[in-house]
């Protein structure tokens, strides 16, 4: 039998099912709706070449998955591998966020602390916390002592 999610701390549930969705939805909204906005708070010495639309389309229809795989998992699977796979997954995606606040960061030149931006300081430590989450999550943080879910144990 799969292990349930009857004792998975509060604050993954809340976070996963309420908080993520928001701001997917936000990055969704950036992609598709605002793209000059996203360049400019990640990028400030760069413009927006709408020549390159597709990439941001691309990202925003990423966007839009997340958004709606982290609403619904959590209120249809009761199954913690289920959602232990959808947060790795996710994981690995907020990797190739941060490569990318990274690399912006570098190529202008403003990898030290002090030249970095509100926006730099708001997207990079907004990308650090929920990587530490989904890390925190996946790895089991927080779920120990009698309310450990154990492979085979059926809790509802």
């Amino acid at each position: 039998m799969a292990s349930t999610v009857a004792a998975v701390p509060t604050l993954y549930t809340c976070f996963f099912a309420y908080a993520d969705p928001l701001i997917a939805l936000y990055g969704a909204y950036l992609s598709f709706l605002a793209p000059e906005q996203a360049v400019a708070s990640m990028a400030p010495q760069s413009t927006y070449d709408p020549a390159t639309v597709f990439l941001f389309h691309q990202a925003g229809g990423l966007a839009l998955a997340v958004a709606v795989m982290s609403a619904l998992v959590p209120r249809v699977s009761e199954d913690l591998a289920v959602w232990k796979v959808l947060q790795f997954s996710l994981l690995l995606s907020d990797v190739g966020g941060l490569s990318g606040v990274y690399f912006a960061l570098e190529r202008q030149g403003r990898l030290e602390p002090r030249l970095w931006s509100a926006d730099d300081r708001a997207v990079g430590g907004l990308y650090l916390f929920i990587t530490a989450v989904r890390l925190a999550f996946v790895l089991g943080v927080g779920f120990g002592g009698a309310g450990e879910v154990r492979r085979g144990d059926k809790r509802r």
